[in-house]
This record gives structure tokens, C-alpha cells and sequence, in this order.
């Protein structure tokens, strides 16, 4: 399973990437006179908005924005999107890029894709795990099983998805009732 501590690391590096890869791409199609790699720019664009929204979704939530709609499914799927996203441009940026054309050009934009790459193999490593989980948690056909009732489709096995704030919950419960607030509170 991807800890919480990696996935944050690689949301960030989504975002540090994203700089230079809009220049070599941009830089690829006005070379090039070619759309691919240079289309990679909207993957890559969703991924960097992605990871701001869920590293600053506490904060943005805070301030009673509608981004605390994020929940685990709707991040993983946003997830699995990006990832056949991300196929789906560099798939046919490799079939282009094998035309004869200058020999810097393609290597330019082959430089290009490794971004690509590289946020695809995020999005994977953060889907695949939880994708793994939810299959073989529903595959189980033990007696013990079928006797327990089965949780929601998407378990908590990454905490970056969830908020920060719901761990001072018991301190503040515990904090009214010393005080006498307890009305308060219902």
C-alpha cells in the first residue's frame, strides 16, 4: 500500500514538474509543427490542479469552498481518469514520434513524454493499490466473510484523503463537556 507521507511527496513533484514540462512541450510543437507530444500539456495540466486541489483541500475547505466534495471515490476515480488520460496521449505520441524527422526533434520529444511518464506512473501507483484492495475484498467467499458485513467500496488505506481536522474532534467534545457545554454539542 502507498503510505500517505509518498503519495503527498508525489503529489508535490506532479506540481514541480509541471513548469518544466509546458516548456519542452510547448517548445516540441512550435518546432515540430506537430500535436503530439505537445497535447500532453491537458494531461499533465489535470494532474497538477488535482494534486493542489487534494494537498490543499483542508485548507481551501476551511474557507467553506465545495472542494470537500473530494472524498476518497471521487479522488480515486479522478485517479484511474488521469492515468487512461495519460495512455491515451502517450500512446500516440510514441507511434508519432517514430516518423522520420530531425534527429533533435525527436529527442526532444522523447524528453517530452518522460513527463508524461512520470505522471502516469503517480496516478498508477496511487490507483492500483486501492483498485487491488477493492477486488480481492470483494472476492472473499469464506464463511467468515459473508458473516461480517463489507465496508464502503473505497477504505481508508490512504490517509491523505482524509481531512485533518477530524482528529480535534474528540479534544473539543471532551473540551465542552468540562466546561459544561454539553447542549452546545447536540
Amino acid at each position: 500500500m502507498s503510505s500517505a507521507a509518498r503519495t503527498v511527496t508525489l503529489r508535490r513533484l506532479e506540481i514541480i514538474a509541471f513548469p518544466p514540462a509546458l516548456i519542452l512541450l510547448i517548445a516540441h510543437g512550435i518546432a515540430s509543427e506537430r500535436a503530439f507530444p505537445a497535447l500532453g500539456l491537458l494531461p499533465l495540466a489535470a494532474s497538477a490542479v488535482l494534486a493542489l486541489f487534494v494537498l490543499n483541500r483542508d485548507a481551501v475547505a476551511a474557507l467553506g469552498s465545495p472542494i470537500q466534495a473530494l472524498s476518497e471515490s471521487n479522488i480515486f476515480w479522478a485517479d484511474c481518469l488521469l492515468a487512461i488520460f495519460h495512455l491515451a496521449f502517450l500512446i500516440p505520441s510514441w507511434i508519432l514520434l517514430t516518423d522520420p524527422w530531425h534527429e533533435p526533434l525527436i529527442v526532444l520529444g522523447t524528453y517530452c513524454t518522460v513527463f508524461m511518464m512520470f505522471d502516469l506512473g503517480v496516478h498508477l501507483f496511487i490507483v492500483l493499490p486501492q483498485a487491488l484492495h477493492f477486488l480481492l475484498s470483494r472476492s472473499c467467499d469464506c464463511p467468515h466473510c459473508r458473516s461480517v458485513a463489507k465496508t464502503g467500496f473505497f477504505s481508508s488505506t490512504v490517509s491523505e484523503y482524509t481531512p485533518l481536522s477530524d482528529g480535534d474532534e474528540p479534544e473539543m467534545a471532551a473540551r465542552d463537556l468540562e466546561e459544561g457545554n454539553v447542549a452546545n454539542r447536540l
